[in-house]
């Protein structure tokens, strides 16, 4: 490890874009089959996730005008600095777990110190389990990065199948041979993704533009700077510090894919579906006029799993997607889901979002904020999604039982929607700004109603599986 690495542009604008009502900080929870102790969790901790070096590193150089930040060795390193050991209040619940989660949400991480904390959570489920919460900046990378780090993480990464193809080993473990998982499954990188095969996430696909798709380009990049301002509704307005966190019961994986053979549709499109009726019927239950659309930000990913290294890192742009939430019917939600953007065009606004950042990142706070403003009241909220394990894996000979992971939001954006696959089953986490959902299980039962009730159309005995 050099004593000195400059920050990418890219990860310095997602360092530097947050703010006391927006931080860029992820928010994850492992939940484990058995207790762990403090000091068994930290050794952990420090032989598995500090090899990779951004854990060990600060940011200097910050707020220099016209030099780049730089990732520096953090001196002296003490991984219980890191590392808190706490209890749920009692009743030690699920929203309780919820409360905690979204308080962790609302406080900013020391700059002066590594971006991540880590939390052991006493009372977040029966005596012999534990949880494990995670703060991680997202400037030290990005979801597809820290699924990366995971596969660091865990007893046996050659034994964790991930929907993709290559997985690098991580660093310092050269014990682990390459993995590589089921090829049953597309890859959700935009370079490689077949968008007509594609069950395994929200990424919309389509590689980075070349000469072939300028044209693609051109209209996408017009389209981005005159896109039209977000409809007014009770999900927008003035964001403050306090966050809200909330999750849904796990959705089988086969219902949403049997939903998506009955429309012809990938597993992509019935979630981005299922989003949109889940928008309409919070709307309709606060007696709103529903709009005919609700735009939101999807990261696309730009780098393949194969190119991952232990840097890191944001390599994903984000593409501006229309939820049809005016559309009565629950499968034609689904087909305007379908059949609005291809998957070239996802790759190509993605691709031009991401040389904006990264060129922000480069330039002073004055121009990054320019920037921003100039995609201020085009989404609603952010919906990502990042596939995780195939089959069941252990940390510290403990099976993790379940994973969910929120993602911050971006510039005026007061909701977050995160959607992981683990074990079969999907899972949606909802972050949102406490102004506008107080009670994001207000979000997680529509998706929920959603969800059943496109099951139940397309086969009744699938309901509520």
């Amino acid at each position: 490890m050099t004593d000195r690495e400059p920050v990418s542009g890219t990860d310095d604008a997602w360092r530097r874009i947050g703010t006391p009502e927006n931080l860029t900080t992820i928010t994850g929870v492992l939940w484990l089959d058995g207790a762990i102790g403090y000091d068994e969790l930290c050794d952990r901790l420090e032989a598995r996730l500090c090899r990779f070096d951004r854990f060990r590193q600060r940011v200097g150089g910050r707020g220099r005008t016209l030099r780049r930040p730089y990732w520096e060795p953090a001196e002296p390193f003490d991984v219980e600095t890191h590392v808190q050991h706490v209890a749920l209040p009692a009743p030690a619940d699920t929203a309780a777990l919820q409360r905690f989660v979204g308080g962790l949400m609302s406080r900013p991480l020391d700059e002066r110190r590594p971006l991540w904390e880590a939390y052991l959570v006493e009372g977040a489920g029966a005596d012999d389990e534990s949880a494990v919460a995670f703060r991680i900046n997202h400037s030290i990378g990005d979801g597809f990065a820290l699924l990366y780090v995971m596969l660091g993480l865990v007893d046996d990464p050659e034994a964790m199948e991930l929907p993709m193809g290559i997985v690098p080993e991580p660093p310092g473990a050269d014990e682990f041979r390459e993995s590589r998982a089921d090829g049953g499954a597309a890859t959700t990188d935009a370079a490689d993704a077949d968008p007509e095969t594609d069950d395994s996430g929200l990424s919309l696909g389509g590689g980075g533009p070349n000469i072939g798709l300028a044209a693609t380009a051109l209209r996408a990049g017009w389209d981005l700077l005159t896109q039209a301002d977000e409809p007014a509704t009770s999900l927008r307005g003035e964001l403050g510090a306090a966050k809200r966190a909330g999750w849904t019961e796990p959705v089988g994986l086969e219902t949403v894919k049997t939903v998506g053979r009955a429309h012809d549709a990938t597993v992509n499109d019935v979630l981005l579906g299922a989003l949109a009726g889940a928008f309409r019927r919070v709307l309709a239950g606060r007696d709103e006029t529903v709009p005919d659309r609700l735009r939101v930000t999807v990261p696309v990913n730009l780098r393949p799993m194969a190119a991952r290294d232990g840097s890191l890192g944001n390599h994903f742009g984000l593409a501006f997607v229309p939820l049809p939430v005016g559309e009565p019917a629950l499968g034609d939600r689904i087909r305007a889901v379908r059949d609005h953007m291809s998957a070239e065009r996802a790759g190509v606004e993605a691709f031009l979002m991401y040389l904006a950042l990264t060129a922000g990142g480069r330039s002073p706070d004055a121009v990054l904020e320019w920037l921003l403003r100039r995609f201020e009241n085009r989404a609603t909220g952010v919906v990502t999604n990042v596939p995780g394990p195939t089959a069941p894996v252990e940390f510290a000979g403990r099976e993790i039982t379940d994973i969910m992971f929120w993602v911050p939001q971006a510039v005026d954006q007061g909701l977050g929607i995160s959607i992981f696959s683990y074990d079969g089953d999907v899972r949606l986490g909802i972050a949102a700004d406490a102004n506008l959902l107080d009670d994001p299980t207000e979000f997680a039962a529509a998706f929920r109603a959603e969800i059943d009730a496109l099951a139940e159309d397309a086969d009744p005995d699938l309901a509520s599986e």
